[in-house]
């Protein structure tokens, strides 16, 4: 994405953007700055100037003109199907950034999409999580099915965990601010059921560094997001349960809701709110989060606390337990190597014995 104005020199755009940026760095922080970029050079090919320089100026010169070209700017995105939100925050970044250079734009004079109902998110049963992640053929997805409502991290945090942030001795993953939503670190608890797949999986791995999810042969290179959906959509149909929310955007077991399931679990377990609040990245306000430093042996009290409640498979993890689960691991891939040589061989006989359609 170009950072410049196409015909109006190398220093035009950032002559107008750094000093905005500098004001407002947790735009850089939390990557949002190219949106902006994105959104002004969308706004200035629409007002058809060469620069954001001139968009500025124009601005300031007929604000009519700019209020169109805005409405425009709304009017394409709706198009192009963003949604509301979206849409919003786009608009947003615009405003604020005007604003920065003295020129306003009232709420009301550019019309924006209605806000889209808030989808009603149903919470996984244990039984759904654990035939999610036996069902899979995939040892890293397995992993990564198993950590996520585990932690309560989001699905972009879990697809960025270098094994750096993990401490199994002190039970800690430590998420530097560069791959969280509000660009600040924060600590998440590991729970013992978690820790001993971890264990294993980076011993099996023999991984020292790099992503946890990455692609295969490369630590440094982490596994697309588009990639994870079009695994996890198939992992879905393949155990049917593939329904959508009313609305279709989503299926009802969509990533997010492994958040709620922690949040849910800790809850049940008595967890102190505030503690649950900081480890899910939850505003509770900004006094709270000044004011509100739990010291390690309140933490510790309520990781014990809520040990037990965060289990997926019930039974404490132990050596024995990893070793059984690699043998069922072992058996699956026996037993689909055996169904794909019978597909080939005699398929009459697959569809005797009800392994096929």
């Amino acid at each position: 994405m170009s950072w410049y104005g196409r015909g109006g020199g190398e220093s035009s755009v950032e002559e107008c953007i750094e000093p905005y940026l500098r004001l407002n760095p947790q735009l850089v922080k939390r990557r949002q700055d190219s949106t902006l970029v994105k959104s002004l050079e969308e706004l200035r090919d629409i007002l058809g100037v060469f620069s954001i320089s001139e968009l500025i100026e124009l601005g300031r010169g007929n604000r009519r003109k700019l209020l169109d070209g805005l409405q425009l700017f709304v009017n394409q995105l709706v198009e192009k199907g963003l949604s509301p939100k979206s849409i919003r925050f786009r608009l947003y970044l615009l405003r604020s950034f005007l604003d920065y250079y003295e020129i306003s734009i009232p709420e009301r004079k550019v019309k924006l999409p209605k806000k889209s109902p808030r989808r009603i998110d149903r919470i996984p049963s244990l039984s759904e999580l654990q035939r999610l992640i036996m069902a899979t053929r995939s040892r890293r997805m397995r992993l990564l099915l198993h950590l996520l409502p585990l932690t309560g991290l989001r699905l972009g945090e879990a697809l960025k965990l270098r094994v750096e942030y993990i401490d199994l001795e002190n039970n800690t993953i430590h998420l530097p601010g560069e791959i969280t939503k509000s660009g600040y670190p924060r600590d998440v608890p590991i729970f013992s059921e978690l820790k001993a797949e971890l264990e294993r999986y980076i011993h099996e791995a023999k991984l020292n560094r790099g992503y946890v999810f990455h692609v295969n042969g490369d630590p440094e290179k982490p596994i697309p997001k588009n990639r994870f959906y079009e695994e996890y959509g198939a992992l879905l149909k393949r155990l049917g349960l593939d329904m959508k929310t009313p609305d279709g955007s989503a299926y009802v077991l969509h990533p997010h809701v492994f958040r709620n399931w922690f949040r849910t679990q800790l809850e049940g377990a008595g967890v102190n709110k505030q503690l649950i609040d900081l480890w899910m990245e939850h505003n509770t306000g900004m006094v709270e989060k000044v004011y509100y430093l739990p010291q390690p042996e309140m933490i510790k009290a309520e990781m014990e606390k809520a040990d037990k409640a965060m289990r997926i498979f019930g039974a404490l993890y132990t050596p024995l337990e990893s070793e059984k689960v690699k043998a069922l691991e072992e058996a699956v891939e026996f037993y689909e190597r055996l169904t794909e040589l019978i597909a080939k061989k005699n398929p009459r006989l697959l569809k005797e014995l009800g392994l096929s359609d």
